[in-house]
């Protein structure tokens, strides 16, 4: 049975999927996911074949496996805008999705992100995150302030796994969350 998506999430979710669809053919694919990460993967340098670069490529295949097989309702093994939405806004996700599919990327990509290895992501290492890198700089830095809940000057991963929480959950239009990828 189809249910309204609050158009909060839609919005939210329209945004992430252009992100991912990395050729724009208004599908994504398992191609769509492995280029997300090569795309990360050489924003910070970091060779494929390291033990981050398997991590981040790994967790990349990880979320692309738990969405085809969650979401893909006809199994043509690529998700449909609907498809996509349906699952992020529904019961499955909710519950369980997150860490499986989006917090396991945000586990990942904090390592590699972390240039200096001290367990958070300063502004410097934040802006140099793809999508992230090409906002202006006056939006980047509003960006990493209101994800800073702290006010430490650093990301840490729990306000990462907050801010995505917020961004995949909260029908809040002003929640921190919702600019991890850019406003709305």
């Amino acid at each position: 049975m189809a249910f309204a998506v609050p158009d909060v999430l839609a919005r939210k979710f329209d945004k992430r999927f252009a992100l991912f669809d990395a050729d724009g053919d208004g599908v994504l694919t398992k191609d769509d996911f492995e280029a997300a990460a090569a795309q990360f993967l050489a924003a910070f340098d970091v060779p494929a074949d390291s033990d981050k670069g398997r991590d981040v490529l790994a967790a990349y295949a990880s979320m692309w496996n738990a969405l085809i097989h969650s979401a893909d309702d006809d199994s043509d093994g690529q998700l449909t805008r609907a498809e996509f939405v349906a699952y992020l806004a529904g019961d499955e996700f909710r519950a369980h999705g997150y860490e499986v599919t989006a917090g396991r990327v945000a586990e990942s990509v904090l390592t590699v992100c972390d240039t200096d290895n001290d367990g958070r992501i300063s502004y410097e290492e934040f802006a140099a995150i793809p999508g992230i890198s090409a906002l202006p700089d006056e939006e980047r830095r509003q960006v990493f302030d209101r994800l800073d809940t702290d006010t430490s000057g650093h990301l840490g991963l729990d306000e990462i796994h907050a801010a995505q929480r917020d961004f995949y959950r909260s029908t809040d239009p002003d929640a921190p969350g919702n600019l991890i990828f850019g406003r709305l």
